[in-house]
C-alpha cells in the first residue's frame, strides 16, 4: 500500500517533497480526502443495497457510517484549505491551526454517529428482525472491508509523511469502519444459525468502538489547540545549531511555539560580557537564521552575558552544582550572574530548572532549601532564584 501511496503522490502534487509548504499540505489533504470520498460513497451504496435487501440494522448501520466517513473527508479537505491561507489581520499567526480543528470536527461527527447507531442497535437487541443472509452478500460486505482497511493505510501514511492529526484522524474513522463492517459480518454469519439479535448486539458494539476512535481523535486535536511541548528531537537540534556557533556559552530557556506548520522559537544564549554589543547582535542574527531555515517560522534569540573573570564565579558555581546534585526534581541551573565588587558581599543570581510536574509550593521549597545550603558557604552574600515556568525548556 505504501508504494501504490508514493506513486499517486508523485503523481498528484508537485513539489510533494516540500511538506512545510501550507500549500502542499493542502494538496495532500486534498489528495486523501477525495480518494476516500470516492471510496466511501461506493462502499455506502454496496452495503446500503445489501443491508436493506437482508433487512440488517447493523449493516444499514455500517453503511452510515460508512457515509460518515465521506463527510469527514470533506471537513479535511475544508480544513487544509482553510489551513493554506496566509496571515490575516484578524489571524497574524496563520491558519495552520485549522488541521486540528479539522480532526476536531471529525471527532464531534464520530460521536453523534456511535449515539444514533447505540440506540438503534440496542432497540433491535429486544425487538430482531428474522432474515437468513445469503453468503454472497457475506462475501461482498468481507471484500468492502478489505477495501476499507486499504483505505485506512493510505491515509495514515498521507499523515505520518506531513505529520497531520487530521489525515491521521481520517486514517482512525477508516479503521473504526473496518472494525463495525467486521462485526456485521459475524452478525450476519450468525443469522444464518438463527441468532437474529446478534445483529443488534454487535451494532451496539461498533457503536462503542465508534466512541472510543472519536475520543482519541479528540484528545489528539485538542492538545495542539490547547498548546503541546516540543519534541525532544526539536529541542536537541535547536541546541546544537545554537552551540554549533562560536562564542555560545550555553543555550537555556527554550520556548517553542507552533501554529500549525508556523512556529515561533525563541532561545537564551549564554556569552561572555567581555564582547562588543555589535558583535554579539550579530551573533545572534546568524543563529536566528540558522534555526529559521530548518524549522521556519520566526526565531527570537536573546543574550545572556556573563561574568566569568569575576573571582568568586568559580567557587559558586561549584558550589550551587554540589548543592543541587543529589536533588532529583532539579534538572538545571543557568544564567549564572554576581554582580557587586565585594567578592564577600555580592549579590548572586541564577535560574532553576525543575520537573514539570512540581507544584509551586513544591518549587518554593526548593528555592528555600538551596538559598539555605548556599548562605551556609556565604553568609554575607545575598542571592535570588528564579524557577522557570512550564512552558520554557533546558536540556
Amino acid at each position: 500500500m505504501k508504494r501504490l501511496t508514493n506513486f499517486l503522490v508523485v503523481f498528484f502534487i508537485k513539489d510533494h517533497q516540500n511538506i512545510k509548504s501550507l500549500k502542499v499540505r493542502s494538496e495532500y489533504g486534498s489528495l486523501e480526502g477525495w480518494v476516500s470520498i470516492l471510496v466511501n460513497i461506493v462502499l455506502f451504496a454496496i452495503k446500503l443495497w445489501a443491508g436493506i435487501s437482508v433487512k440488517s440494522i447493523s449493516l444499514i448501520a455500517d453503511a452510515v457510517h460508512t457515509l460518515s466517513d465521506s463527510i469527514t473527508s470533506a471537513v479535511i479537505i475544508i480544513g487544509f484549505k482553510v489551513a493554506r491561507k496566509p496571515s490575516d489581520k484578524e489571524h497574524p499567526f496563520g491558519h495552520g491551526r485549522m488541521e486540528s480543528i479539522a480532526a476536531l470536527v471529525v471527532s464531534v461527527l464520530l460521536f453523534v454517529t456511535g449515539f444514533e447507531l447505540l440506540r438503534t442497535s440496542f432497540h433491535h437487541i429486544f425487538n430482531p428482525i428474522a432474515t437468513t443472509v445469503p453468503y454472497t452478500v457475506i462475501v461482498i460486505i468481507t471484500a468492502t472491508l478489505i477495501v476499507k482497511h486499504m483505505l485506512s493505510r493510505f491515509s495514515y501514511i498521507l499523515g505520518d509523511i506531513i505529520d497531520s492529526a487530521a489525515l491521521k484522524a481520517d486514517a482512525a474513522h477508516h479503521t473504526t469502519d473496518v472494525f463495525s463492517t467486521g462485526l456485521v459480518v459475524v452478525a450476519l454469519i450468525a443469522s444464518r444459525f438463527g441468532i437474529y439479535n446478534m445483529d443488534g448486539i454487535m451494532g451496539m458494539f461498533v457503536s462503542l468502538i465508534i466512541f472510543y476512535a472519536a475520543y482519541v481523535i479528540a484528545k489528539d486535536a485538542v492538545t495542539p489547540l490547547l498548546g503541546e511541548p516540543p519534541s525532544r528531537e526539536s529541542l536537541n537540534a535547536i541546541e546544537t545549531i545554537a552551540k554549533s556557533h562560536e562564542g555560545v556559552l550555553g543555550v537555556h530557556d527554550i520556548i517553542y511555539n507552533s501554529y500549525g506548520s508556523h512556529c515561533i522559537i525563541s532561545l537564551h544564549i549564554e556569552v561572555s560580557d567581555k564582547k562588543q554589543v555589535t558583535t554579539l547582535h550579530t551573533l545572534s542574527e546568524h543563529i536566528e537564521e540558522a534555526i529559521q531555515s530548518e524549522f521556519g517560522g520566526m526565531v527570537i534569540v536573546h543574550l545572556d552575558p556573563i561574568n566569568k573573570d569575576h573571582p568568586q564565579y568559580n567557587r559558586v558555581k561549584e558550589t550551587i552544582s554540589n548543592i543541587i546534585v543529589d536533588n532529583k526534581q532539579i534538572i538545571s541551573f543557568h544564567e549564572l550572574r554576581i554582580v557587586g565588587e565585594d567578592p564577600e558581599k555580592c549579590n548572586i543570581v541564577f535560574d532553576l530548572a525543575t520537573n514539570k510536574d512540581l507544584s509551586d509550593q513544591e518549587n518554593y521549597d526548593i528555592v528555600k532549601s538551596v538559598k539555605t545550603r548556599f548562605l551556609e558557604t556565604f553568609p554575607k552574600m545575598k542571592i535570588s532564584i528564579k524557577i522557570e515556568p512550564m512552558y520554557v525548556y533546558n536540556l
